[in-house]
């Protein structure tokens, strides 16, 4: 008999916890481009740009390292393989 309640009880508990998340999350965010209206807010303004991110992180020791290079000829070898391997490439899109 107590398994039985216990059984029912967890039910009814996991379908409230479930049927509390499932309110929770939105299921129908916006991927809208526009920031103008409040009735079209889209979560994905809120996430980070992780292109921007990665890209500052790969590039800050290379720039270090550029920094302490005070020979002529190897700062522009330096540079000339930053600019082969493309790794000091600027993204001109702005979003």
């Amino acid at each position: 008999m107590k398994a039985l309640v216990g059984f029912f009880s967890g039910v009814i508990v996991c379908g409230l916890l479930l049927l509390g998340l499932v309110s929770a999350i939105p299921s129908r965010a916006q991927i809208d481009g526009s920031d103008n209206s409040s009735d079209n807010f889209s979560l994905v303004h809120l996430l980070p740009d992780i292109e921007k991110i990665y890209r500052e992180a790969l590039m800050s020791p290379l720039n270090e390292a550029k920094k302490k290079i005070y020979d002529d000829d190897i700062a522009q070898y330096y540079e000339q393989l930053l600019e082969r391997t493309e790794l000091n490439r600027v993204d001109e899109e702005t979003p």
